[in-house]
């Protein structure tokens, strides 16, 4: 072999190994930004994050001096850039606005929850307290036909006292939705709004979840007809999971889950392959560390065998693991590029943090068809 050709023959070597490397670092995707920059209130918390149909992220979340504020306000700000840089903040519900079907302003309000639908309209549901704490609270929605840039007026959707938001609601057949909710008043359940969303909101069903220690349940679609749910445990104690059956127009018999819940909010996503991701606090009685389980089969057979999909799960990563701190209520969503964004209060409510990560980082190892 000549000189020349062994040359050319180390460069094809090195560029060869200089492009493996550069793969393999576009492989794993971990990045982090502060969402919220409202220096001058001391709470941000109860966040939302959709992936819009333009490829750009929203969040929005609610500031206040604390809970349940009369200065209290949705904000609203959005990136164009994977989560890297946000754009200006935007207020997307003020302080003492009022419902168009209410006679009150509302005194606070609370979590938010975002919503692109099938039509591209996007929906901001929101809990609005009308007197006292969140035990007089309502839900209320706007909408945007331009991606959260203006708003509607506000709307009721709940009339009852009690009525509080957390998660994003999941698709069934047509045009229809079904809306994570807890009731928080004289008595105290976890359920889900089903409504539609074509044209305006007409005559929504409310099916329970059976169970009192229930709340904020996370919704996720197991195709156009069946919906599976995790739900807080009021108390601490084990997530657990139920099976929604539009047919039935109800839920099954909650059943615990392998993960531990220290009465705080989770999120979860479904996977390409079947299997669950989830958000939640890997701890009984505080919130901290904010870590992501995977489920550890996709369920099998009929509707009912897909709740085994949501009976084991196996800890990936932590997201945050930081002593003495606290980090809670995880929005999850899996973006179009099979990457993940996931906003959630960070550090005792000082701010809203989101993180922009993909499977390779979670060493989240694939499954394959026959599997």
């Amino acid at each position: 072999m000549t000189r020349t050709l062994r040359d050319l023959q180390r460069t094809l070597i090195f560029a060869a190994l200089a492009f493996a490397v550069a793969s393999i670092a576009r492989a794993q995707i971990f990045t982090s930004s502060i969402v919220s920059t409202e220096a001058t209130m001391p709470m941000q918390h109860g966040s939302s994050v959709v992936e819009l149909d333009d490829g750009s992220l929203l969040v929005s979340w609610y500031s206040a001096a604390n809970e349940a504020a009369r200065d209290s306000r949705i904000f609203c700000r959005r990136s164009t850039s994977a989560g890297l840089n946000w754009g200006p903040t935007q207020i997307a519900v003020s302080p003492g606005e009022r419902a168009r079907e209410s006679w009150f302003a509302n005194k606070a309000v609370g979590n938010s929850v975002l919503f692109q639908d099938k039509e591209n309209v996007l929906w901001l549901f929101y809990a609005a307290v009308e007197a006292g704490g969140w035990s007089g609270a309502h839900v209320d929605y706007k909408t945007s036909r331009d991606r959260g840039r203006t708003w509607s007026e506000s709307h009721r959707l709940t009339s009852g006292l009690g009525d509080l938001p957390r998660n994003k609601p999941v698709e069934l057949a047509g045009c229809e939705i079904l809306l994570p909710l807890s009731h928080s008043g004289f008595r105290k359940y976890a359920y889900g709004a089903r409504l539609k969303t074509c044209a305006k909101l007409l005559q929504p069903s409310y099916p329970t979840i059976d169970g009192s220690k229930f709340s904020h349940p996370a919704f996720v679609a197991l195709g156009s007809n069946h919906v599976l749910a995790f739900v807080r445990a009021r108390g601490g104690g084990m997530l657990e999971s139920t099976f929604f059956d539009p047919d039935r127009n109800g839920w099954s018999i909650p059943q615990p889950t392998n993960l531990p819940n220290s009465d705080s909010a989770i999120d979860a996503v479904r996977l390409e392959d079947g299997r669950i991701l989830l958000a939640y606090n890997d701890h009984g009685t505080i919130r901290n560390p904010l870590s992501i389980a995977v489920s550890a089969d996709r369920g099998s057979g009929g509707a009912e065998a897909h709740l085994s999909a949501g009976a084991g799960f196996r800890k990936l990563r932590d997201i945050e693991n930081e002593p003495g701190q606290d980090f809670c209520y995880p929005s999850l969503v899996r973006a179009r590029d099979d990457t993940f964004y996931l906003t959630y209060t960070w550090r005792y409510r000082s701010a809203i943090k989101c993180v922009h990560f993909d499977a390779s980082w979670l060493c989240l190892n694939p499954v394959s068809v026959g599997q």
